[in-house]
């Protein structure tokens, strides 16, 4: 296990990381962390897929914690991000840059194991779908899918470590993505939706949108056809507070 520490007092780094190497020596898994001092210095090291997870004060010098992970969803969508902090006041703006849990200092053990059992039983739970792609089964994650699109014959599915190009049809995608729950009516907040006739976005990348496309974390665009866009607006606002429910419960 790989996680980022990022926070101005050393000294809590310290006590973070090692309450965090006995939970995983408990689970019998080795824990790394790396320190980063300002969030200026976690971002100029951040690549996606080199930590599991990042923990984070909100309170630093230079730009705070909420504004790294702004800036951090612009890179990554998905990596769990934990706020470590003396101010209870920001948990509900932590919502916007979908945290995964909100951690008071001093962090008791108690409270930060359960935070670990929670994070890493969800992550047992992670969805996926079997894809064939050039006669290979290939497991797609779809908390790491940005977008789909139609390209005759075939489907390009754009995710955070590459594409894949499968031999099917996007109402044959739709409709395993419609098993597993995922895909449907726009007003349950579900996480893919049909943007525009032959693209299919995933809400967990989106940094932001304007009437015309979504704005991926990778920088990417998203085309939301004109008829469908107040239908997406809704969509998106739906998916945010479910997420925030989720987070909450």
């Amino acid at each position: 296990m790989n996680a980022a520490l990022v926070d101005d007092l050393e000294s809590d780094l310290r006590i973070l990381e090692n309450l965090l190497k006995e939970y995983f020596s408990l689970q019998g898994l080795e824990f790394h962390g790396s320190f980063f001092l300002s969030g200026e210095q976690f971002l100029s090291a951040f690549c996606p897929g080199r930590f599991d997870m990042i923990f984070m004060d909100n309170l630093m010098d230079g730009i705070n914690g909420m504004e790294t992970a702004r800036r951090l969803r612009r890179l990554d969508g998905t990596i769990p991000i934990i706020f470590v902090t003396t101010e209870e006041s920001y948990a509900l703006e932590g919502y916007s840059v979908r945290a995964a849990d909100y951690l008071l200092k001093p962090v008791s053990k108690e409270r930060l194991f359960a935070s670990m059992d929670h994070l890493t039983e969800a992550g047992k739970r992670r969805k996926s779908l079997e894809i064939k792609e050039n006669r290979i089964i290939r497991q797609l994650y779809l908390d790491e899918v940005l977008y789909v699109r139609s390209a005759g014959h075939f489907l390009e599915i754009l995710t955070v470590s590459g594409a894949l190009r499968p031999y099917m049809t996007l109402a044959s995608f739709l409709s395993m993505l419609q098993q597993l729950g995922e895909y449907g009516d726009p007003s349950l907040g579900l996480r893919f939706q049909n943007c525009c006739r032959g693209y299919v976005v995933c809400l967990d990348h989106v940094c932001s949108f304007n009437p015309m496309e979504f704005i991926m974390t990778d920088g990417s665009r998203v085309p939301i056809s004109r008829p469908r866009y107040k239908e997406m607006k809704n969509a998106y606002a739906g998916y945010l507070f479910r997420q925030t429910r989720n987070l909450a419960d």
